[in-house]
């Protein structure tokens, strides 16, 4: 037969200074009238009146061990619930880094808010959802304004990346957990089995790709320099059809600032992004249509008459200097 649990009795409850329906609460009574019937018939007065006579006694109703530790643990529980946590600080504080320089490429994730990037005399804004890629061995410094946070995604050494100058990427609020999740397995071991560290790192590889395009001639007029961007962004069209507008005044600001027209420009810039790409690896079948040929063959034309030599014989001569 299971050992009864045993309960302190009511007297030690209302010694202890608990009233009536504390106690009956504690002793197992569903109200307080049950308690009050029990405590008569066994101690012929009712709790209310064994309370009254014992605060007439003096020194009478001293706690017993188990009262005492009971008072305690309701006074304990009683500062814990009344304690007021210190209010929370209205917003962040604004901030910025000491210019320095890092040994790696860093990519760092606006979550929150508002920062920039400065490096030298150009300021980057940085806006919330936009991911930025800080370049190696540039001095720089990074700030935020207030109530405004940012992460770190990654990281990328100079041998895996090659990078002057910074890329941005904005993600939309869909890509929060995910972002974040890479944050914190960038940083930690906390990380799924399957996790891939580069994932993040390669939505950024059509930005690194059309960087050496950069190295082409870029006009300076704004609405030159406008489309100039649009075809970059759009390199990778069938055909290289980006179908951009161009006006006369545009025609006349490629061939002044870059010496070339506009459809020169652009076949320039598709031909520096496939060296690139073939550089770092990829065959020339994949560079073709990267950059929107459809046809291995008439890229191969295009790409040797540019660079004097096929894109094979090319992809293979950098895979040597590569061991």
């Amino acid at each position: 037969m299971p050992a009864k649990t045993w309960t302190p009795p009511p007297v030690e409850f209302l010694a202890a200074g608990y009233d009536v329906d504390q106690v009956a609460a504690r002793v197992g009574f569903a109200s307080r009238n049950g308690l009050t019937r029990a405590f008569k018939g066994r101690f012929g007065v009712t709790p209310h009146e064994f309370r009254r006579k014992l605060s007439a006694r003096p020194g009478a109703g001293g706690l017993t061990q188990w009262a005492a530790a009971a008072r305690q643990t309701d006074d304990l529980i009683r500062m814990m619930r009344e304690t007021v946590a210190p209010a929370a600080p209205e917003m962040l504080l604004a901030a910025s880094t000491p210019s320095h320089t890092n040994d790696m490429h860093v990519l760092s994730w606006m979550y929150r808010g508002s920062g920039y990037l400065d490096i030298g005399d150009q300021r980057y804004e940085r806006d919330r959802g936009v991911a930025i890629w800080i370049p190696a061995d540039q001095e720089h410094v990074t700030g935020l304004r207030e109530n405004s946070g940012s992460l770190p995604l990654g990281n990328a050494s100079t041998g895996d990346l090659r990078l002057t100058m910074p890329l941005q990427v904005r993600f939309s609020p869909a890509w929060d957990d995910y972002s974040m999740f890479c944050s914190v397995s960038a940083r930690s071991g906390l990380r799924a089995d399957d996790h891939n560290p580069r994932h993040i790192l390669d939505l950024f590889a059509e930005q690194v790709a059309a960087q050496p395009a950069l190295s082409v001639p870029m006009p300076t007029n704004p609405s030159a320099r406008a489309v100039a961007m649009e075809c970059l962004r759009r390199i990778g069209e069938t055909g290289g059809r980006q179908n951009v507008d161009v006006s006369a005044e545009i025609h006349r600001a490629f061939r002044e600032e870059t010496g070339m027209t506009v459809g020169r420009w652009r076949y320039a810039a598709r031909m520096r992004i496939a060296r690139d790409l073939l550089a770092g690896g990829a065959p020339p079948s994949a560079v073709a249509r990267r950059i929107g040929y459809a046809h291995l063959s008439t890229f191969s034309v295009a790409f040797s008459r540019f660079h004097g030599l096929s894109p094979r014989d090319y992809w293979q001569r950098e895979a040597e200097r590569n061991r």
